[in-house]
């Protein structure tokens, strides 16, 4: 395997696997269960009463259930269940082509980061030497995907301040950049766009757009920067969630100061010959998450429109009868998101996968802690947690 290696446990710490502990560098095979993503505090304390919030209802985008510990004011623990709703994706002893079509499933508003993490996978595998173009070409999506992603994040926690002004406005961006994705790739979340050592997007179009990407580009920050100076709305995200304890990964990461991006450290995708840099602020609260999201759209902006002029499509055939494992990790824009595979005789015998919900949605349950309900919902949205993410099981 070209990017990582088995028993090493080294770098940061970027979540689970069926069977691995996966780190920034390296991958620990474990035996022991998954740990449960929960909180209980020691609580006597008859005043103290079990509030329940979801699985279904509103202010939750997917079905999530929580369990609240509170006295009726403050949060003093949350037990959460992920798995209300199981996700079986019947990949094993499939072609990489069938288990591609479930793969980019798994989330359709990251499906560009899904389904390029496991080619990544497979490519590692394959030890298929990738195109330039390609690899540009998958920048370009995974930052369109990225702003998008950002701008729903950014929408969500403008929802329940009440600002519906700035939250249609975000919303009417989002669906011109789902345009411009559908027109360029044929589907609004570049289903069947990636491919082995492929990108099936229209360059040529996307290129139409640039001046359209501009202008979309200094809206947002009109929006965003009236949103940073509204007192209102900063001081329900300020000390909200406050989190700075490792593991941190994503936007969280860099929001608490970890200079935390695979963009940077890994050499799958060539990010340094772009010049990027990660953005990184020192809060680690609500805050911080909104204000590096922010950044970070309007550097996903030009970073898509510099790629894009090395991006083009090329061809690899490749044969059915072929063996190999790999292991490949991308920043997703939620954080690390980690595939394995391992392939035999042309069929998947083995995938597995680590999100970078999992990760985040420990390190909310940890910063919700002593918090208020009323913020409850400003602090979860923050940390761009996707639950079908989570619950997801191979077979």
């Amino acid at each position: 395997m070209r990017y990582y290696k088995f028993n090493v446990r080294d770098g940061y710490y970027i979540g689970e696997t069926r069977q691995f502990s996966i780190y920034e560098k390296g991958m620990i095979r474990r035996d022991e269960p998954l740990e449960r993503l929960q909180i209980i505090p020691k609580i006597n304390d008859k005043n103290h009463f079990n509030f329940q919030y979801g699985p279904a209802t509103g202010g939750l985008i997917e079905s999530l259930d929580f369990k609240i510990i509170t006295n009726g004011e403050a949060i003093k623990g949350i037990v959460v269940n992920p798995y209300v709703k199981s996700r079986t994706m019947r990949c094993l002893n499939k072609t990489i082509d069938e288990c591609l079509l479930l793969v980019e499933r798994i989330n359709g508003y990251h499906s560009a980061s899904h389904s390029i993490a496991f080619l990544s996978a497979v490519e590692d595998a394959l030890n298929i030497d990738i195109a330039e173009g390609t690899y540009y070409g998958r920048i370009v999506i995974l930052e369109l995907e990225r702003i998008r992603s950002h701008l729903l994040v950014l929408k969500r926690m403008c929802e329940p301040a009440g600002f519906g002004v700035p939250m249609y406005q975000l919303s009417y961006i989002n669906e011109i950049i789902t345009r411009i994705i559908s027109d360029i790739s044929g589907h609004r979340y570049f289903y069947s766009t990636n491919k082995l050592n492929r990108v099936d997007v229209d360059f040529g179009l996307l290129s139409s757009y640039i001046q359209t990407l501009i202008k979309i580009k200094r809206e947002f920050e009109n929006i965003f920067n009236g949103l940073l100076e509204s007192k209102i709305f900063i001081n329900r995200l300020q000390g909200n969630g406050l989190i700075k304890d490792d593991p941190l990964i994503g936007p969280a990461a860099r929001a608490a100061g970890f200079k935390r991006d695979a963009r940077s450290n890994i050499s799958i995708l060539p990010y340094k010959e772009l010049n990027f840099e990660p953005i990184i602020f020192n809060e680690g609260d609500s805050f911080g998450r909104f204000y590096i999201r922010g950044l970070e759209i309007s550097q996903s902006f030009d970073l898509c429109i510099n790629a894009l002029e090395r991006a083009e499509q090329s061809e690899y055939n490749y044969s059915n009868n072929f063996s190999g494992e790999g292991a490949a990790r991308l920043e997703s824009p939620s954080g690390d998101l980690f595939y394995y595979v391992n392939i035999d005789n042309g069929l998947i015998k083995d995938i597995q996968m680590s999100s970078p919900s999992y990760l985040n949605l420990k390190s909310f349950i940890k910063s919700a802690i002593n918090t208020i309900f009323t913020d409850f919902h400003f602090n979860f949205e923050s940390f761009g947690i996707w639950v079908s993410e989570v619950g997801v099981e191979f077979i």
